[in-house]
C-alpha cells in the first residue's frame, strides 16, 4: 500500500466521492446544457461568468448543504472500498439480491414499486442497489472480522435448545404439570440413552421450526439482547458440549440447552458452507459495526488533514470525540455516549424475547 493511500485515503476518497455525486446531480439537472469541462485537470462542477468552480472547491460547501448524515455515510463507504476488495461472488450476491428485493417489491406495490423502492434506498445514503448491497457485504465482512478477533472478549458461542411449552400459557403453574413433566422426562430418558441432542431436538422440540435445525438457534454472544432473559444467561454460562438442566422462562416453557460451541476451532468447523461470525453481525449481535469500522479506518491509517469540522462530525457519530483531544494530566477523558448503531432485529422468534411471538406460531 502506497504512502499516500495509507496517510490520504480517507479525505481523498469522500473528495472524490462528493464530486462523483455533485457532478452527477448537475449533469442530472441539466442534459443537454453543460459541456464537459476540466480547470487545472480538474472537472468543472458549475461556472458563474467567467470563473469556473472546480469539484474541490465545491467540496466544503456540499459538506455544509449535504449535512453530518451524507459524510458519516461517505467516511463508512470509503472505508469499506478501501478494505474490502469487490470479488465476481460478491458482485452476483448482490445481483442475485437485488433481483429479489425488486421481486418483493413488484409484489407488493405493483406498478409504483419503483418509487418506493427508491424511498426506502434513499434513507440508505444509496441511490443504486446493487451498490448498497455491496457495501452491507463489505460492512458484514469487517463486522465479522472485528468478531473473530476478539472471540474470547464477546464470548462467542453457538446454542442449540429443547422447548417443552406450557399446557396453558395464560395458567403457569409452579412446577410442571403431568403433562409437562412427562414430555420433559422423555426428553432426558433419549439423551440418557446415548442420542445426540439434535437428534433428541428434531423428535420431541415444541418449537416446531426448529425441529429440521435439530434445534440449532445459531451463533450469539454477549452483546445479544434479543433472546428470552432466562435463557440467555443460562446459555451463556454453559461450556462447550455442556447440557443445562431444565430451565424454565416465563414466557415460553421449559428449556434444555445445549453449548454446542465455545472455542473458534469447534465453531468453525460447524460451519461448512457459511461464516459463523458473519452469522453472528447479521443475527445476534448486530452492534459490532461501528467499532469494528472504527477499528479498520484506524489500521488503515486515518488522516483528517486539519478538516476540523468532518472530523469532529465522524468521531461524534463513532463516539470517539474522546480520542480527539489529548487528556488532561489530573483526569481521566469522560468518556463519551455509545452512538446510536443499527437496529438489532425484532424479537420474533423463540426463544428471543417477546413473549407473544415463537418460532412457527
Amino acid at each position: 500500500m502506497g504512502t499516500f493511500l495509507k496517510k490520504n485515503w480517507f479525505v481523498s476518497l469522500i473528495i472524490v466521492v462528493f464530486a462523483a455525486m455533485t457532478v452527477f446531480y448537475i449533469y442530472d439537472t441539466n442534459k443537454g446544457k453543460l459541456k464537459g469541462k476540466t480547470s487545472g485537470g480538474e472537472d468543472v462542477v458549475y461556472s458563474i461568468g467567467d470563473s469556473d468552480v472546480t469539484a474541490s472547491q465545491y467540496y466544503d460547501d456540499l459538506y455544509k448543504t449535504a449535512g453530518a448524515d451524507t459524510v458519516v455515510n461517505l467516511f463508512q463507504r470509503a472505508v469499506a472500498d478501501t478494505a474490502v476488495k469487490t470479488t465476481n461472488e460478491m458482485k452476483d450476491a448482490a445481483s442475485s439480491q437485488a433481483a429479489s428485493i425488486i421481486s418483493n417489491y413488484s409484489s407488493s406495490y405493483g406498478s409504483s414499486y419503483e418509487s418506493a423502492l427508491a424511498a426506502d434506498l434513499a434513507s440508505t445514503g444509496f441511490t443504486d442497489l446493487e451498490e448498497y448491497l455491496l457495501f452491507e457485504q463489505k460492512m458484514d465482512k469487517i463486522a465479522a472480522d472485528y468478531a473473530k478477533a476478539n472471540f474470547d472478549d464477546l464470548k462467542i458461542r453457538r446454542i442449540s435448545y429443547i422447548l417443552i411449552k406450557y399446557d396453558d400459557a395464560n395458567n403457569v403453574t409452579a412446577n410442571p404439570t403431568e403433562a409437562e413433566a412427562a414430555k420433559m422426562k422423555a426428553v432426558d430418558d433419549m439423551l440418557a440413552s446415548g442420542k445426540t441432542f439434535a437428534e433428541t431436538a428434531t423428535q420431541y422440540t415444541e418449537d416446531e421450526s426448529a425441529k429440521e435445525s435439530g434445534g440449532d438457534l445459531g451463533v450469539i454472544d454477549k452483546n445479544t439482547s434479543n433472546l428470552d432473559s432466562v435463557f440467555f444467561e443460562e446459555a451463556m454460562s454453559l461450556s462447550e458440549g455442556q447440557v443445562s438442566d431444565w430451565v424454565k422462562s416465563p414466557s415460553f416453557g421449559y428449556f434444555k440447552i445445549m453449548c454446542t460451541a465455545a472455542t473458534q476451532k469447534t465453531l468453525e468447523e460447524g460451519f461448512t458452507d457459511s461464516d459463523p461470525y458473519v452469522s453472528l453481525v447479521q443475527g445476534y449481535d448486530t452492534t459490532l459495526a461501528l467499532d469494528a469500522l472504527w477499528e479498520k479506518a484506524e489500521e488503515l491509517g486515518i488522516d483528517f488533514k486539519g478538516n476540523a469540522d468532518i472530523e469532529k462530525t465522524i468521531r461524534t457519530a463513532f463516539g470517539k470525540e474522546a480520542d480527539s483531544a489529548a487528556p488532561e494530566a489530573t483526569a481521566e477523558p469522560e468518556k463519551s455516549a455509545e452512538p446510536e448503531k443499527s437496529a438489532e432485529p425484532e424479537a420474533s422468534a423463540t426463544p428471543e424475547a417477546s413473549a407473544d411471538t415463537e418460532k412457527g406460531n
